[in-house]
């Protein structure tokens, strides 16, 4: 799949597929298993059972460490500010209920992800006789980000959870891990489902100008292959958007109170080392949070420039008047259907919407220090 494969980037998004792809079959995020002879994939009731235990376990695991934690006593930062203690305390249920959602979805729309997976691996077998062949760089580039984010928020979970005070073996401190390493793959699902259909509208648009004549046939090719795409980012979109509205509440929601955090910490309680130690989660959240917006904003893009190769063939006078038609017929369907990412169908995700929820974060930290002024 994924063909063709040249040089080290590409090489190592490969690399990051597979590893994606086999986590989640061990974590049971993936209960599919591939039928070589229809070279299709179907649903495992027992990796769907075994997913669904593996992370209700876990669940557990956490919510008990969490409630021996809280037995002890106060954190520093906690006895100094009140709010902050409300505020995280709120904060870790949001974190904990959208978690374990997450993970329900994942189970309940299995059906859905299943078609999802099975139409883009008949996308990948098709597009060899209709498109031109190429690396694309920003799906190497996004995917490799993605992946390398994801690894750094895993690796200062299983820092954190090792670093907290109960008495747990280490063993099941890590296992503490499973549901965010599970959270962080749904959304890497989603994300991967993104930048493929990002990949092929951008094969389709090299395509087409790279073409100085095109046949009837493959016009009509090219106009059910966008057409597919736009259903597939659709239902995506439709699948995953519970999903995303957690995942960027749990964005929103988490920054404000990390930086609060470090407020707190830094200016009230003069510890600034906690800059250099949390610098780069915060770093890494923003830039997770951001990854997310780029790939929605990149694929819409994308798909606009459709139309604009189109008009290269549009404005020549053509003699063949089925090719002529066809060529109408597609330039119609860039222009009436669009690739959008909107969320429930209110909310854009785009750049716009991307600066606007981290200006609301830093405007929501300028509220409490204002509100809760006289405890720094």
């Amino acid at each position: 799949m994924f063909q063709p494969r040249r040089g080290f980037s590409c090489h190592l998004a490969w690399f990051m597929l597979q590893t994606t792809l086999y986590a989640s079959w061990l974590l049971g995020l993936f209960p599919f298993t591939f039928d070589s002879r229809r070279r299709q994939l179907k649903r495992s009731r027992w990796l769907l059972l075994y997913g669904f235990i593996l992370h209700s376990c876990a669940m557990c695991l956490v919510l008990s460490s969490y409630l021996a934690v809280r037995q002890r006593k106060k954190k520093n930062a906690f006895d100094r500010n009140p709010l902050l203690e409300l505020i995280y305390l709120r904060f870790a249920h949001t974190v904990f209920f959208s978690i374990g959602l997450l993970i329900l979805m994942n189970v309940w729309k299995s059906n859905t992800i299943l078609k999802i997976a099975n139409e883009l691996l008949n996308l990948e077998c098709q597009v060899k006789d209709h498109l031109t062949l190429k690396n694309c760089p920003n799906f190497n580039c996004f995917l490799i980000n993605k992946c390398v984010t994801a690894l750094g928020q895993i690796i200062i979970a299983v820092l954190f959870c090792l670093w907290q005070e109960n008495s747990y073996p280490k063993i099941l401190k890590i296992l503490c891990c499973l549901p965010l390493l599970g959270c962080q793959l749904i959304i890497m699902h989603f994300h991967t489902e993104i930048i493929l259909v990002y990949r092929y509208v951008w094969l389709l648009n090299e395509t087409l100008q790279d073409s100085s004549k095109l046949s009837c046939s493959r016009i009509r090719a090219l106009t059910s292959l966008y057409d597919r795409l736009l259903q597939l980012s659709e239902t995506g979109l439709a699948t995953n958007d519970t999903q995303l509205i957690l995942l960027l509440t749990i964005y929103l929601i988490g920054n404000t109170v990390q930086i609060f955090f470090l407020i707190v910490l830094g200016v009230s309680m003069n510890q600034r080392y906690i800059y250099l130690m949390a610098s780069p989660q915060l770093l890494l959240n923003f830039w997770d949070f951001w990854l997310n917006v780029v790939v929605c904003d990149l694929t819409e893009k994308c798909g606009d420039r459709t139309s604009k190769v189109l008009k290269q063939f549009t404005d020549l006078q053509h003699h063949d008047e089925e090719l002529e038609r066809s060529l109408n017929e597609f330039a119609w369907l860039c222009t009436h259907r669009k690739f959008r990412f909107q969320l429930c169908g209110l909310f854009p995700i785009n750049y716009n919407m991307g600066f606007q929820i981290i200006i609301t974060s830093f405007l929501y930290v300028l509220y409490l220090v204002q509100f809760d002024f006289m405890n720094l």
